[in-house]
């Protein structure tokens, strides 16, 4: 069957991208975003997930709700909470001047605590904010974060302020 074959050489292309040749080797590029066979290789058991391979993710699922029936999505890359929690709204806020976030349906924010990946994901539409972590760590202060950049964002660009009563926040 047609599926099948494609999924046969989806499953060749897999196994040639973990297989062996140079580290710095480009397996593919988008989004302004190269993903090397050593970036490749931290999907493999054991290793370290590395942050070019979320951001390429991440920009994948941005360029998927650009299609009928998806949610619009917005994600901001692995570098941008580690700079709003260093420097606060200030040294963030030009990294939307081509978006409102608020005409988004969901917002992803990659969060790395030092060896673990988790997600902070804000839904415009239902006024929530999810931290979710698989190890079951609690990120309520990244929650509270997140919500005062919404607050400050919309400060700044709509001139509105957000209700803290009208929002959930779930860790």
């Amino acid at each position: 069957s047609p599926f099948h074959c494609s999924f046969q050489a989806m499953e060749r292309e897999v196994s040639a991208a973990f297989g062996t040749g140079e580290a710095d080797e480009v397996l593919s590029s988008a989004y302004k975003l190269r993903v090397t066979r050593e970036d490749i290789g931290t999907l493999e058991n054991f290793c370290w997930l590395n942050d070019e391979v979320i951001n390429f993710y991440m920009n994948l699922l941005m360029e998927r709700s650009k299609k009928e029936g998806y949610p619009s999505v917005h994600v901001f890359s692995t570098f941008f909470y580690p700079k709003l929690i260093s420097g606060g709204h200030k040294a963030v806020g030009r990294w939307t001047k081509a978006v409102d976030i608020f005409k988004q349906d969901l917002i992803f924010v990659p969060i790395h605590l030092s060896m673990h990946w988790t997600l902070g994901v804000i839904d415009v539409r239902r006024k929530s904010i999810r931290y979710l972590d698989s190890l079951g760590q609690k990120g309520n202060k990244i929650c509270e974060t997140l919500f005062k950049y919404l607050q400050e964002e919309s400060r700044q660009k709509r001139n509105l302020d957000l209700a803290a009563s009208e929002w959930t926040l779930f860790s």
